[in-house]
């Protein structure tokens, strides 16, 4: 009977053993399987992150091109057919030469100058030739100095990189560009500021951007509504920049921008 028993217990033992080791190797391939499911589903999001990115780009390069486009017709068709207007006009030369006609003349030209200066102006924001002639840093020197002409916003503009600043890529310049281009603008129109900053400076091989203005700030939570921060934001994002924004209702606004050099 003592035989019997030992041999029970161990059929037991064997048993409950073998049960705990299938049991083990069931929870071993199923830890597995949720592990090869995880993985792939990233590797499926970042697939579709990488898909979304070159749509993106795709989108803003055709935007680009576009933007270039129309500014060169304008600068070169409009502008030339309204200098050709205003040399018609300086050329006419009737007989008689009354009160009537000089002003006709000097207001006629003074319209055609501002039609001019707009075209131009159209046409830089469209397509900044600088930008590609000179490079990013020189290129927002240029639109700050445009800005504090106005009289309306007093912007600082700290750049000590500008040689750096030139070897940048063009599709990350042009990106910085016009994210510059849009917070300048949100400032004028929108922040009711009297003073804003940009800085331009590298650390650990990365370009840091600050900009800031002293306006009425923002709630945090309305960033990502307005039109002009989605264009902010996928612009950066085609070019794996990061960002942070601080801001609050009453206290100015402040973006700080980090683009990777390597």
């Amino acid at each position: 009977m003592p035989l019997k028993s030992d041999n029970l217990l161990v059929l037991v033992m064997i048993a409950t053993l073998g049960t705990l080791f299938m049991v083990a190797s069931f929870i071993v391939l199923y830890i597995r399987n949720q592990a090869k499911i995880f993985r792939q589903r990233q590797q499926l999001q970042q697939a579709q992150i990488e898909h979304q990115k070159e749509l993106l780009q795709v989108v803003i390069e055709s935007q680009e091109k576009e933007r270039t486009r129309v500014g060169r017709d304008l600068h070169d068709d409009v502008g030339a057919a309204i200098s050709g207007l205003r040399l018609m006009i300086e050329m006419y030369n009737p007989t008689q030469k009354d009160d009537s006609y000089k002003k006709f003349i000097t207001s006629s030209k003074t319209i055609i100058d501002k039609m001019l200066t707009d075209v131009r102006q159209i046409s830089h924001n469209l397509s900044p030739a600088t930008l590609s002639y000179y490079g990013l840093g020189v290129a927002i020197e240029e639109q700050v100095n445009l800005i504090n002409q106005t009289g309306k916003l007093d912007i600082d503009f700290i750049n000590d990189i500008d040689e750096q600043l030139k070897q940048l890529p063009s599709p990350a310049a042009t990106a910085l560009y016009r994210v510059l281009e849009e917070l300048m603008n949100n400032t004028m129109k929108h922040a009711r500021a009297t003073k804003g900053a940009i800085s331009f400076v590298i650390e650990d091989n990365a370009l840091i951007i600050t900009y800031s203005d002293n306006g009425i700030g923002m709630d945090t939570g309305l960033l990502s509504k307005g039109m002009g921060m989605q264009n902010i934001e996928s612009r950066l994002t085609v070019i794996n920049a990061i960002y942070a924004i601080e801001t609050a209702p009453g206290q100015g606004f402040n973006i700080k921008i980090t683009y990777n050099l390597s």
